[in-house]
Formats: C-alpha cells, structure tokens, sequence
C-alpha cells in the first residue's frame, strides 16, 4: 500500500478532527526527520498511521483489545485514553499492511514513550506532542528542543507530561517512568566523565607528568531532588 493509499484509508477510518491531526504530525515528523536524516519513508508512515487505533472509540478500546489478544495492562484498561497505541500496531500491521517492526514500535511508543527507544520513536512522539495544533504552555520551548537535540527534547517532554499527569492526578505509566529516568541517568553519565576528566587535566597539568590509574578520581556528592521548570 502507498502512502497515498494509507493517507485515503486513514481519511475514511477517522474523525476529521483526528484526520487533520495526524496529517499534521506527519508534516512535523518528516521536518524532523530532515534534520535528524532519518529515514524518511518510515517517518511518513509511523507518523502517518501514529493514531490509527483512534478508529475504536475509546470506551471500547479495553473490550476490543482484549478481542485481539493484545492483552492490555492494568494503567491502560483505567486510563484507556492509552489504549490506541496497544490498537494502533495491530491495525497498522493488519490494515494497512505495515510489517517494520521499527514503525510499529514507533507505534506502539507514541503516547508513553520508554526507555530504549529509536530515533524515529523519538521523532514521532515529539512531533505528536508539538505538531502545529498544539497549544500548551510550554510547547514553544519543546519545539525549539526538539531542532537541537532528541534526547533534550524527549527530557523536557517527559517532565511536561509527568507534571501534567501529577497536577491531574492521572495515573502514570511506568513506560514513561522508565524513559525518563534512562535520559536521566545518561545525563549524568555524561556530565560525571566530564567532570572526571577535568579533574585528571588539572592534575595532569599541575604534576607536569601523567596520573597513575585510578589518581584524580572523584566522588560527586548527592545533589538531592533537582530543581525543575515545567510547563504544560
């Protein structure tokens, strides 16, 4: 099936408020696959086809899921707004003939994010989350994120969402959990070998000669809970 040929079936299959959405996440997704140089092919179709489980009308969604095997979880069936991304794959896969396992992970990932997640997951959930109909606080500054570097954008994503979910006392879903605290942890990763290696430079330059193993090593004290700015 063409993109075209999805693009038609879509139109049929959804509301046009939903319609118009997804086109444009898909506009959004292939700018962001412009800059990434992402595959765009597969951009355009899980960017495309990202809500195409939105067909079910959501208070289906759990009976329906269940139907098809796809035993939702527990955070899905009593917030079931989630459950078109459980569908999406599966309709995806079954009518409109997607077989890329990377597309319908993209999928599968586009309302709770995760840990481990690719480039083109990242695109397609931020481009979802500021697609030009979007309008919350906060979005002008993720958008700009999001042309600089995927993992900040994913980060300040997930502490919009999370904040939202919190003031909301709306459950959260350990996927997304997990996806932030992966960005978390490898943030400061990075900044602790670079403190390391400031360390070892200093030393280096004041002993004049190099640094046995393991010399200039230091322990980074806890900070405590950070300070963080949301918006949402």
């Amino acid at each position: 099936m063409t993109i075209e040929e999805m693009r038609q079936l879509l139109r049929a299959s959804l509301k046009p408020k939903r319609f118009r959405h997804s086109c444009a996440v898909h506009d959004t997704a292939l700018g962001l696959a412009a800059f990434y140089a992402a595959d765009r092919d597969k951009v355009a179709v899980a960017a495309l086809l990202h809500d195409c489980g939105r067909e079910v009308p959501t208070p289906e969604s759990a009976a329906r899921a269940r139907a098809l095997g796809l035993a939702p979880g527990p955070i899905e069936c009593a917030q079931p707004i989630l459950l078109h991304a459980v569908l999406g794959p599966w309709f995806a896969r079954e009518k409109y003939g997607v077989t890329d396992p990377d597309i319908l992970e993209a999928i599968r990932r586009h309302t709770t994010g995760g840990a481990g997640m690719t480039d083109l997951a990242k695109i397609i959930f931020l481009a979802d989350m500021t697609e030009p109909g979007r309008d919350f606080p906060g979005v002008e500054e993720l958008r700009e994120a999001s042309r600089r570097n995927l993992d900040e954008a994913m980060l300040l994503a997930y502490e919009n969402t999370l904040r939202y979910l919190l003031d909301q006392q709306l459950l959260i879903h350990p996927d997304a959990v997990a996806g932030y605290n992966e960005l978390v942890l490898a943030r400061r990763a990075v900044k602790g070998a670079a403190g390391d290696g400031s360390a070892q430079k200093t030393a280096r330059d004041a002993a004049g000669k190099p640094l046995p193993p393991g010399a200039g090593e230091k322990i980074r004290p806890a900070t405590g809970k950070e300070k963080k700015e949301y918006g949402k």
